[in-house]
């Protein structure tokens, strides 16, 4: 297969100004400058520059072999880029696509692109463990450099090298992984690095082909790596040909589309929340958690948004995960699982890492799987009902699970819990917890009378009537103008913006106008949003939190303010990565902060451009 054809790009412009012949520097790329391309098994992060930075394997929570983008010095990395630090470098993504392209062009006018993508073939049966590269020089001639420097385990281990004729053999112990190219690899053993140097000229290429687990190296050919560039392009272009887009922000709803999808675990249906770990939401500071876990709020949320653009097989294996999770935890439902529907594992913290922007400690596993909240109860019934309407996919399978979901909210919802934040104090009575509670009795009875099957609906409407009293009763602040984040607690948090899409309130309602003008009053800053500013058991200090800015977006729109929810969107717009990618997290001067991508963002973009699209072609109606 000779170079593929060039399309337009659009993209990271960057001039690269630290020397290439080493390792990588002790400097942390921005994480806005970073693209992503995955499998959905796993996911690696690659910078402008051509080096991927950041790659579990074979499994999202698996241990790094690629982490420099925790520590440039002790991390691993694989990086493909010119020899000449003037070299310009543009990052982008074949249209349509979770495949990037990096465009070389150096000042003399020579052009070269390299592509990075995980085989992805269209069968539940084939999994490739795989990275390909592919680099081919479309004008003139190029100098480039590779280096390949894997590390095995959590500890970071620098591997024994070997060469072959077709490439380089890592191994630590019963960890192995292969580089193959038609290339001469100088091996650097106490480093644990290989390196090779050589030049392109017009319509020549390489391939380099990463293989996790074979005991040894295979001639690059074997890999079939053309054939799998294509089957790959065609396998997210056929997948996204499937959605149905508003022509105002087709391009971004592609994109946080094709990052959902990318961080669902194809053989379960689960999603990931991040594909990263301990990226921090204050740099320097403790905020850093591991969300490569699957939350069952984030991904009700996930399916929810997917099928709002007419993506409806994530539903299905969602709703087929949901089952056997519940069938085993009916009486606790966890937080967050495994991609597999495990516990994770215990919350620990890696010594000797410096942690991305020098930010302690680096934890992997998340205690918050340990916690209690109640509003994944009503998350749950929430897309069941929505799904429901949409496609009736209920069965008397899982209407038993979710009859037993109201019957747990009747049960607990008298009870503090942890919230939606998550927060390490201690348990209170949150507010949204208790509209979510609220939500799924409210769903309940609405799902039982569609389906015509029994349940104590007679409680079920007792309990969310004495529920509702409740909140009324207890969940405002001491002045009466605002819901409170917590029953006593002074002001609002910003997750409150969701009652009125919930149903719970009218977005015109004063005490909700009250909440609203609070929320932006204490916790605003141009379009951007903090979740909360009470203490919450931890140092103070994160950034604005980009889901809560895209529920105001929401609120709005269902307020009839139009005008106001699009000149929010189209800000917000303007803070995406150019890669449109989004973070957790974003501080006052625009720093990304956070894990990232960040599925939370993306999918409440969906949703919130999904609800502007609606309100708008009902205004179009006679």
């Amino acid at each position: 297969m000779g170079p593929v054809p060039l399309a337009v790009t659009a993209g990271i412009r960057s001039r690269r100004e630290r020397t290439l012949v080493g390792p990588l520097s002790d400097s942390f790329p921005p994480l806005r400058d970073l693209g992503i391309i995955g499998n959905q098994r796993t996911a690696a992060l690659v910078d402008p520059e051509g080096a991927i930075v950041w790659a579990p394997f074979p499994r999202f929570d698996s241990p790094f072999l690629f982490a420099s983008l925790l520590d440039p010095a002790r991390g691993g990395y694989f990086r493909v880029s010119p020899e000449d630090p003037n070299v310009e470098s543009r990052l982008s993504y074949e249209p349509q696509t979770n495949v990037l392209r990096h465009t070389f062009r150096s000042p003399e006018g020579a052009l070269a692109v390299l592509y990075d993508y995980f085989p992805v073939v269209d069968s539940d049966w084939v999994h490739l463990a795989e990275i390909h590269r592919h680099l081919a020089v479309l004008h003139g001639r190029m100098a480039f450099q590779v280096q390949f420097a894997p590390r095995f385990g959590y500890e970071a281990r620098r591997p024994l090298l070997e060469s072959s004729p077709h490439g380089v053999l890592a191994r630590y112990a019963l960890d192995t992984c292969t580089l193959s190219s038609r290339r001469t690899w100088r091996l650097m053993g106490p480093e644990g690095r290989a390196q090779a140097r050589f030049s392109l000229g017009v319509d020549e290429e390489e391939w380099f082909v990463l293989a996790y687990g074979p005991e040894e190296v295979a001639p690059v050919e074997a890999f079939q790596a053309p054939e799998r560039l294509h089957q790959t392009l065609e396998y997210w272009r056929r997948w996204i040909r499937q959605g149905h887009f508003p022509s105002r922000y087709r391009e971004p709803l592609k994109r946080s589309a094709l990052v959902l999808k990318l961080l669902f675990y194809r053989p379960t249906g689960a999603m990931v929340a991040a594909p990263t770990t301990s990226l921090p939401e204050q740099p320097g500071g403790p905020r850093n958690w591991d969300y490569r876990y699957s939350w069952v709020r984030d991904t009700a949320l996930a399916v929810r948004a997917l099928h709002s653009l007419g993506f409806s097989h994530e539903a299905e294996d969602f709703v087929y995960w949901l089952v056997s999770v519940l069938e085993r935890d009916r009486d606790r439902l966890r937080v967050l699982y495994t991609v597999d529907g495990n516990s994770p594992p215990r919350e620990r913290t890696l010594r000797g890492w410096s942690g991305y922007l020098k930010s302690r400690p680096l934890r992997v596993g998340n205690a918050a799987h340990e916690q209690v909240q109640h509003d994944l109860l009503g998350n749950v019934l929430e897309v069941a009902w929505t799904l429901e309407r949409q496609g009736r996919i209920v069965s008397v399978g899982l209407w038993k699970e979710l009859k037993h979901l109201v019957e747990r909210a009747c049960e607990v919802w008298r009870e503090p819990d942890r919230g939606i934040w998550e927060v390490r104090g201690p348990p209170r009575h949150y507010v949204y917890s208790k509209v979510m509670c609220w939500v799924a009795l409210d769903r309940g009875l609405r799902l039982g009378r569609r389906l015509g099957l029994t349940a104590d609906y007679g409680r079920w409407r007792r309990e969310k009537s004495l529920l509702y009293e409740d909140i009324f009763r207890h969940g405002r602040t001491s002045d009466g103008q605002s819901w409170a984040w917590y029953y006593g607690a002074p002001e609002p948090d910003a997750s409150l913006l969701r009652l009125p899409a919930l149903g719970f309130v009218a977005a015109d309602d004063p005490l909700m106008e009250g909440t609203v003008a609070m929320v932006e009053k204490l916790l605003g800053h141009g379009p951007f949003l903090a979740r909360y500013r009470l203490d919450d058991g931890l140092p103070p200090g994160e950034g604005y939190f980009l889901p809560c800015s895209f529920w105001r977006v929401e609120y709005y729109i269902l307020r009839g303010e139009l005008s106001r929810a699009r000149e929010l969107l189209d800000e917000l717009q303007r803070w995406t990565s150019p890669l449109e990618l989004l973070p957790e997290e974003i501080s006052a001067d625009g720093t990304y902060l956070g894990n990232y991508p960040q599925a939370f963002s993306h999918l409440a973009q969906i949703l919130a451009m999904h609800r502007w699209d609606l309100a708008l072609r009902a205004q179009r109606l006679p």
